[in-house]
């Protein structure tokens, strides 16, 4: 895994220091589309290729689009057509069993990693026929493709529905995206926070590093020297943005745990075309790059380090920014 590979590297480095001083073509029921394979193997496919491959099967019983979101996201927005089964319910696994293993399934979530995650389980219940669209619906609505949103009938009463996704592309051809699995929390829920960083060029995209991080704070994980991926999150009780971010204090989201201070050595990243799989510089390997993907989950905050509190009532900001300066916003409200 190049995440390893990276730690036992700088790992190596720290001890010299103190002892001195793919792509591949997936059959389909209609034309053969093009599709990569992560790490894990999961069958991929772009954006452009999930839009035409869902225009020439609008008339196929035996195509099938399935969000795996969240009911709270699927409402903000969906892709004509597409089947909500929710990736998070104790269900999931059960409800996806019930569909037709014969049939052909265009799987997205909101920027790919639980997607690519029900792909696999599909797969290894026996599916055949299954993609994951790359980047999920953040880099569909960012190329410009519709999506639907629910009707509302005259008995409903509208809701306000905060937004649980959003994006935005850089100058260096880079997006960032941030998603929550929702944006109304009941007190001791799980709260899951989806980002990464997404090549949205269709050529490859090698992306020097930098240090130009927009708030203090952001992690991924407990150890913040270790994180080799170019962004982080963090959580601020409260309603911030990118006027007043800098006056809050990033809630403690991890236990307090050992961590090994490291130098960071990264130089860049060299991005594969339309994708968020890139090669950490130096070193890096294109044949086996590192997805710039990371999922979250928050359960509270831990007092001195060591004890969990759940989040109490109120409004919450979920932050996400990249070294090059992005950063994204995202509200919950914990009732």
């Amino acid at each position: 895994m190049k995440i390893k590979y990276w730690l036992s590297a700088l790992i190596l480095l720290n001890v010299l220091i103190f002892a001195g001083c793919s792509q591949t073509t997936t059959p389909t029921t209609s034309n053969p589309v093009t599709t990569s394979t992560s790490k894990s193997d999961v069958p991929t496919i772009i954006v452009a290729d999930a839009f035409n491959l869902i225009q020439q099967n609008t008339s196929n019983p035996n195509f099938v689009i399935l969000d795996v979101r969240t009911e709270d996201e699927f409402n903000t927005g969906y892709i004509a057509g597409a089947t909500n089964i929710d990736y998070h319910a104790a269900d999931f696994q059960t409800n996806v069993g019930k569909l037709d293993r014969n049939k052909q399934y265009l799987v997205y979530c909101a920027s790919g990693i639980r997607g690519a995650s029900a792909t696999q389980i599909m797969l290894n219940l026996g599916f055949k026929q299954v993609q994951n669209i790359a980047g999920g619906i953040a880099v569909w609505i960012q190329v410009g493709y519709p999506v639907t949103t629910p009707t509302i009938t005259p008995t409903s009463i509208p809701t306000t529905t905060s937004p649980t996704i959003t994006t935005t592309p850089l100058s260096n051809g880079l997006q960032l995206s941030l998603s929550i699995n929702t944006a109304r929390l009941t007190a001791g829920e799980t709260l899951q926070i989806d980002v990464s960083e997404y090549n949205i060029l269709t050529t490859y995209n090698n992306v020097a590093a930098a240090t130009n991080w927009g708030v203090n704070g952001l992690t991924i994980g407990a150890c913040p020297d270790i994180n080799v991926l170019p962004f982080g999150v963090a959580v601020f009780q409260g309603h911030y943005d990118a006027q007043n971010i800098s006056q809050g204090t990033p809630l403690a989201l991890f236990e307090a745990v050992p961590c090994v201070q490291l130098i960071r050595l990264i130089t860049g990243y060299d991005f594969l075309p339309d994708s968020n799989d890139a090669a950490i510089m130096p070193g890096g390997d294109l044949t086996s790059p590192t997805p710039m993907s990371a999922t979250e989950t928050v359960k509270g905050t831990y007092s001195k380090g060591i004890q969990l509190t759940p989040l109490t009532s109120g409004m919450y900001t979920v932050v996400a920014g990249d070294e090059w300066g992005t950063l994204e916003f995202l509200y919950i409200n914990v009732e």
